[in-house]
């Protein structure tokens, strides 16, 4: 039996023209758009990812105990702490790389077409 109200499957064609399509726009800025706040925001988070992965490499190397002697036991248990609190969390702000990389490249054409609006 036929089936009514399908449509015809779309051709590789056209899938091919509406994924480029959609690729180019991807990087086309958006006018009422501020992609200068947009880019802090990615990179204040890079840059919070990178100081919670710091402060977890330096807090469980710290918490080792090097001498074996037992001294300073109390802040090894407290920093043991911080870093199991910590750990991992830097994961969270992985995501905000491509996302700063993407927001330049739009900040750029952005800003090319803000200076043009106000050379004319």
């Amino acid at each position: 039996s036929k089936l009514q109200g399908t449509k015809a499957p779309i051709s590789l064609k056209q899938l091919s023209s509406v994924v480029i399509h959609c690729m180019m726009n991807i990087f086309k800025p958006n006018p009422s758009i501020n992609y200068n706040f947009i880019s802090s925001i990615y990179a204040f988070f890079c840059i919070l990812g990178g100081i919670l992965y710091a402060l977890e490499t330096y807090v469980s190397d710290s918490s080792e105990d090097k001498d074996g002697d037992g001294d300073g036991e109390h802040r090894n248990e407290t920093l043991k702490e911080i870093a199991e609190s910590t750990e991992g969390l830097y994961l969270i702000c992985l995501p905000f790389i491509p996302c700063l990389l993407w927001s330049l490249i739009v900040r750029k054409e952005w800003s090319r077409i803000e200076s043009a609006k106000k050379d004319d």
